[in-house]
């Protein structure tokens, strides 16, 4: 099991969820994303802002090696454990987004969905960013709400996944949950063990 997976199964034991004010919808728009700041600006956690002036800065260093077609994770302060800017590159409109976190994780449909619709799933919070997956998964791949992509889930790996951001490292009750898909931002999440 890799540790994408191990992870989802850790959150799935803690249970509880809520949304951001102002969440994504399937419609590619959402508050996080419409946002510019400049670069490097303090987000808060839980935020994502486009930083369309950071084309051509350093970003940091490159710390994701699976991501999904295209999009790559920066950490500007690796090796260190407390909040600080990360960006991600390969939106459809060429700005990067950044985002505050201790951690980042990134995690592709079928990591999403190995945990969502496995037996530990029941127990996994549910929010924003889960609901308009299901939008999304029942366009691409024509399944109900609650049943995996099936054979499909290919094509959804291309173009989109799912970012897990901590505020800390180790335990911690809550996370923020971004889902991108086919270049946008779709939706984000505040997730809570609480």
């Amino acid at each position: 099991m890799n540790r994408v997976a191990s992870l989802f199964i850790l959150l799935a034991l803690l249970g509880g969820c809520g949304a951001l004010p102002g969440g994504g919808s399937f419609s590619g728009e959402s508050a996080a994303d419409v946002r510019d700041v400049e670069f490097g600006a303090v987000q808060h956690f839980g935020e994502v802002a486009r930083v369309c002036d950071a084309k051509g800065r350093d970003l940091g260093q490159q710390v994701n090696e699976n991501a999904a077609r295209g999009y790559r994770l920066y950490d500007t302060k690796p090796g260190t454990s407390g909040a600080r800017s990360y960006y991600i590159t390969g939106f459809s409109d060429g700005c990067p987004r950044q985002l505050t976190a201790a951690n980042v994780l990134l995690a592709d449909a079928s990591d999403y969905e190995q945990i969502r619709f496995g037996p530990a799933g029941e127990n996994l919070p549910y929010g924003e960013t889960d609901a308009t997956y299901e939008q999304i998964k029942g366009q691409v791949c024509g399944t109900r709400r609650g049943q995996p992509c099936g054979k499909r889930i290919a094509t959804l790996d291309k173009n989109t996944f799912f970012v897990s951001a901590y505020e800390r490292f180790g335990e911690t009750s809550r996370w923020s949950e971004i889902l991108v898909h086919d270049g946008d931002v779709m939706a984000v999440a505040m997730k809570s063990a609480n």
